[in-house]
């Protein structure tokens, strides 16, 4: 259970808590498997090689190096089937807490108990299934896989037909891995980016049932945001929800369709209903009109001196201060049990 939502930042903050640690989950097991490589290759090493230059000869007898070389494989290739269902489930969960994180603000927001029911899980599969089957997650990791298998054989084989010692064909191996988990890592943080943005796209439809929707485009905070993503920053999308690039267009993160838009975004888009940034703290009036005036013009005034749309707000949240006001409120805690 995340801790109490306050405004769409805090809905973001948890959302890519989330995404990196189903990156860090990838990155351990692709680590392990390192790990149990590298002690399989010095068990060989201290039976079987009796100099750095008889190295490949003596493990190439009776097929030991083949052997393992296989068994290497085999074992790569059920953990990125592990993989597949960790990030799996990741989105899953990236889509249901952004789902319900999102409709809590909204109806606190709102005052309003208009329903939100959570779709199915098979709408939610189905939502998450990529329609480009080349860019599915089990065809994407397993090139990923190949390209690992591949890098590891060559770079044991090339290794001992240089004569060198084992310390040096680590060396390759963890290089060789470190390429791999960077790119499952890539893999999870898109596949979450994805997940986290169809949610979004799923809720906002909702909410226009009740209220007049706004979208907004936000770059990240820091100085590694693509050129065209920083270009974006601060875009609202078009009556029909798309925002536009040179042509391209999206509803959100990731759903570009276009790799270099797509892979590795940390972007997010925010909504505005009815004209205002929505906000809920007990005793605090986030819908006057005079708080939110201050608030927008203190995020342009941000944003003058250069800062994106997300540091903005957040500047701006902690300096703008909504009037005191006696009303219901219901904590995130509270709002799940009940639905």
């Amino acid at each position: 259970m995340p801790k109490q939502i306050h405004n769409q930042l805090d809905i973001i903050k948890r959302l890519d808590e989330l995404i990196a640690q189903s990156e860090r989950e990838v990155d351990e097991l692709l680590g392990k498997r390192l790990k149990e490589i590298l002690a399989m290759l010095s068990n060989m090493y201290s039976k079987f090689v009796e100099s750095d230059e008889s190295s490949y000869t003596d493990l190439n007898k009776y097929n030991r190096l083949a052997k393992e070389l296989e068994r290497i494989a085999q074992q790569l290739n059920e953990d990125y089937k592990q993989i597949v269902k960790q990030i799996e489930i990741s989105q899953q969960r990236i889509y249901v807490e952004q789902y319900l994180m999102a409709a809590y603000l909204f109806q606190v927001y709102q005052g309003t108990e208009d329903g939100f029911t959570l779709p199915s899980e098979d709408v939610i599969a189905a939502a998450l299934a990529n329609p480009i089957e080349l860019l599915r997650l089990p065809k994407v990791l397993e090139v990923h896989r190949n390209e690992t298998i591949r890098k590891i054989q060559i770079e044991i084989s090339q290794s001992l037909l240089a004569g060198e010692g084992y310390f040096k064909m680590a060396k390759r191996l963890e290089n060789a891995i470190g390429i791999s988990q960077n790119k499952a890592r890539t893999v999870a943080r898109t596949e979450g980016a994805r997940a986290m943005s169809i949610a979004d796209e799923a809720v906002t439809e909702e909410m226009r049932k009740y209220a007049d929707i706004e979208c907004v485009w936000l770059s990240t905070l820091d100085t590694r945001t693509r050129h065209e993503h920083r270009k974006l920053d601060g875009q609202k999308a078009d009556s029909d929800g798309y925002f536009h690039f040179k042509g391209m267009k999206a509803k959100g993160p990731t759903m570009w369709g276009v790799a270099k838009m797509d892979i590795n975004c940390r972007c997010v888009k925010i909504k505005l209903i009815d004209g205002q940034l929505p906000a809920v703290r007990r005793g605090r009036d986030y819908k006057d009109e005079g708080y939110q005036k201050r608030l927008k013009a203190q995020i342009l005034a941000y944003m003058d001196k250069g800062m994106t749309y997300a540091a903005a707000y957040m500047e701006a949240d902690k300096r703008i201060t909504p009037p005191n006001k006696v009303m219901p409120f219901m904590k995130y805690e509270e709002w799940f049990n009940k639905i």
